[in-house]
């Protein structure tokens, strides 16, 4: 229970909230200055009755670790990734079954062609971690435009806001060489600096790297009579790994792989036209289309959309192009059907 002292506190803060034309983290800071007079007993309950329920916090209900949540979306809402959801399920599972006992955050880097689901899987991982999802205040998303010499210190900010805070990091191959250098002792073992604690959050890059030379290795052991569902992480590991590292781009003889700081080499496989089928057809499950897809449209859109990579065999954009063609189709039924 609250004691008499925290409660006038509380009526303190809720009235600056109410004079406030909105509640942002000028007043955050002061509420919390308050409630700190109060003493650290009390401190965490307050903020649960206050500045909390007016802004995210770094503290549940507004943190999850829901990786029940994350494999019921992998399974339903990804396709042909069969690796990614194993090695994105257990990475992220174990990193936070010991999460207090961690010595080093979770790195991950995605590689495959465009459209196989990256962006996608990012997504979900930031929605297991976040009551807010991707738009949460502690997830962080950096392109080749936001990318630059002040990495190093914008990570050490954000990681002092809060220490199970998610960056990810897109299209990596545009970015400037060397750019990640600055962070290769953040993201290693005992990643501790006095006021900052690295070890509770998940880094995750994403990049086009590699996806050609994964495709080829998949057409050799599918040729070689291997199914898809059976080949393994070990098949493509290595070939992500040296993709990343001679590719021109943010990863091109960094530091970040001499250090082996990076946990996870994840690949993504070329999507074949069954999967791209996959896609289009839960496209439309989203939608409100005037009528149902018939097969002979689905075949149309994948004639529309899809091209083939140098193999021949699988997509060259994955499911990228999918959305828009979908949204065209069900815009030309609702026309047609108020005519």
């Amino acid at each position: 229970m609250i004691p008499a002292r925290s409660i006038l506190v509380l009526q303190g803060l809720l009235v600056l909230i109410s004079f406030s034309d909105a509640f942002d983290p000028i007043s955050a800071t002061i509420g919390l200055g308050i409630a700190a007079g109060v003493g650290v007993k009390w401190k965490d309950q307050i903020a649960d009755y206050t500045l909390c329920k007016f802004y995210e916090c770094c503290r549940k209900p507004y943190l999850k670790s829901d990786v029940e949540g994350l494999k019921l979306n992998l399974t339903q809402h990804l396709f042909g990734q069969h690796i990614v959801q194993d090695v994105l399920v257990n990475a992220i599972g174990a990193h936070f079954d010991t999460i207090e006992l961690s010595r080093k955050p979770l790195v991950m880097s995605f590689h495959g062609t465009s459209g196989t689901g990256k962006n996608y899987v990012s997504d979900f991982v930031a929605a297991a971690l976040f009551e807010k999802g991707i738009e949460s205040n502690f997830v962080y998303k950096f392109t080749a435009t936001n990318t630059d010499k002040d990495l190093a210190d914008k990570v050490k900010e954000t990681v002092k806001k809060c220490e199970y805070s998610l960056f990810i990091f897109d299209e990596i191959e545009k970015m400037p060489m060397g750019v990640f250098d600055s962070i290769v002792s953040l993201l290693d073992h005992h990643s501790y600096l006095k006021g900052y604690d690295f070890s509770k959050a998940i880094f995750i890059f994403l990049s086009n790297s590699a996806g050609a030379e994964i495709a080829k290795k998949l057409k050799s052991l599918m040729d070689a009579g291997r199914y898809r569902d059976e080949t393994e992480l070990e098949d493509f590991q290595y070939i992500a790994q040296l993709g990343a590292y001679n590719v021109q781009g943010g990863l091109h003889r960094s530091k970040l792989i001499d250090s082996h700081v990076i946990d996870h080499f994840v690949p993504f496989l070329p999507l074949e036209p069954r999967h791209v089928e996959m896609c289009i057809k839960k496209e439309f499950m989203l939608r409100s289309c005037p009528n149902e897809a018939s097969d002979e449209d689905v075949r149309k859109i994948i004639k529309d959309a899809m091209t083939y990579d140098d193999t021949k065999k699988f997509s060259n954009n994955g499911c990228k192009r999918i959305s828009k063609k979908v949204e065209s189709y069900c815009y030309q039924q609702k026309m047609k059907s108020q005519h």
